[in-house]
């Protein structure tokens, strides 16, 4: 039965994705739960809009949960989400009210009482099937706390996910994932990180790497070298492989890393992009858009989610999206863009030749992550 349920959904999604005779209420809600956070990230691309203190009220995102239609996966970001002190409640409402099975969130994993207690509450939803969280790590201890401006932030982290392991221990539904965005600085210091964290956290299931995007903090941060990046991503897909083989929507992960790199290779559209059809963003003080890559094209504060959603700017900037006029690198909205277009999957799985298995990496091949002392750190300029 749970086979016949996943064929249904991803043929109702399939349909979804052409748009035909209109676009009902989008599958993919990117919600930005707050926007208040701890730290300075240099790589920040939501840095401008951080600590306005105007985020939705808890019964403004009730509200919009309401509008809504069923959502199949939901991604929490910020801010740090786990400063939301209604987080559990807002997860439980999505849950309730929309039929979410899956909820992804990023943490800089500071809060560690936090967010234990919000993922409890949201987990006494037995509806639920995932909540995945992705502790954010930029390189080993030193050059993330420098990278963040946040002294004993790579500590902290560590002792969340000490703390999330024996909460998975009561409920496996919950995973433990780790992200680091790449730039031209940090390549080593990820190869490193990556093979720490694999040795220190066996309750890991997952390393995903993201490039650098947006406008980030400090703009002379530049993105790494695509040859570089292929690298890297090769070394942690077979230092991971272990772990990838029985992890949910790991045969997606070599089909993302294919199409990041070879949309930045081309500056263009790879993969025909469904913002704004199956996905769409709200950010903390009500703005929607369709993907984070243009400007909002109303907000809820003004208007009724289903006003922008159908409105003019929406169908002009859905236009513009399927006219290829832009392009990026979100896997948030990548995701879906292959997964359910029938076409660009298969495009996806003979370009990232899905039906190689990486070969496992020798413990003699792995990074060593203790060795090189003082770790020589680049002046980032919004720092000197």
């Amino acid at each position: 039965m749970d086979l016949l349920n996943r064929v249904a959904k991803h043929a109702k999604l399939n349909w979804q994705s052409l748009a035909i005779p209109d676009v009902p209420s989008p599958p993919f809600l990117i919600l930005f739960i707050n926007s208040i956070c701890n730290m300075k990230c240099e790589h920040c691309f939501y840095w401008s809009s951080l600590n306005k203190r105007d985020d939705l009220s808890f019964d403004e995102i009730v509200s919009l949960s309401k509008e809504l239609g069923p959502i199949e996966n939901l991604n929490l970001s910020g801010g740090e989400p786990f400063l939301r002190k209604e987080f559990g409640a807002i997860c439980r409402q999505f849950i309730q009210q929309n039929g979410v099975k899956e909820i992804y969130v990023p943490s800089n994993g500071w809060y560690t009482d936090k967010t234990i207690t919000q993922i409890r509450e949201t987990l006494k939803e037995k509806s639920l099937k995932i909540f995945a969280i992705e502790l954010s790590l930029d390189g080993m201890e030193e050059f993330h706390d420098r990278f963040r401006v946040s002294p004993g932030a790579f500590k902290r982290s560590m002792e969340t996910y000490d703390a999330l392991v024996e909460l998975q221990k009561e409920d496996p539904r919950l995973q433990i994932h780790s992200i680091s965005t790449a730039t031209a600085e940090n390549m080593d210091e990820i190869r490193r990180l990556t093979t720490y964290l694999y040795e220190r956290c066996p309750q890991m299931s997952h390393h995903n790497l993201a490039l650098i995007r947006g406008d980030r903090k400090n703009p002379s941060l530049q993105g790494p070298k695509l040859a570089e990046y292929q690298k890297l991503y090769e070394y942690v897909q077979r230092l991971w492989a272990p772990r990838e083989e029985s992890r949910y929507g790991s045969i997606v992960e070599p089909m993302l890393q294919w199409a990041k790199v070879e949309t930045a290779k081309q500056q263009r559209q790879v993969v025909p992009c469904r913002a704004g059809v199956l996905s769409v963003v709200v950010n903390a003080n009500g703005d929607v858009g369709l993907c984070e890559q243009h400007k909002p094209i109303g907000n809820l504060r003004q208007k009724s989610f289903m006003e922008i959603w159908h409105s003019e700017e929406a169908r002009k900037l859905r236009a513009s999206i399927n006219a290829k006029e832009c392009y990026c690198t979100n896997e948030i909205f990548m995701w879906p863009s292959i997964t359910f277009q029938p076409v660009q999957l298969a495009k996806a799985m003979v370009g990232a030749k899905v039906w190689q298995k990486p070969e496992p990496l020798p413990i003699g091949e792995r990074a060593d992550y203790k060795a090189g002392g003082k770790v020589s750190l680049p002046v980032l300029p919004s720092q000197s």
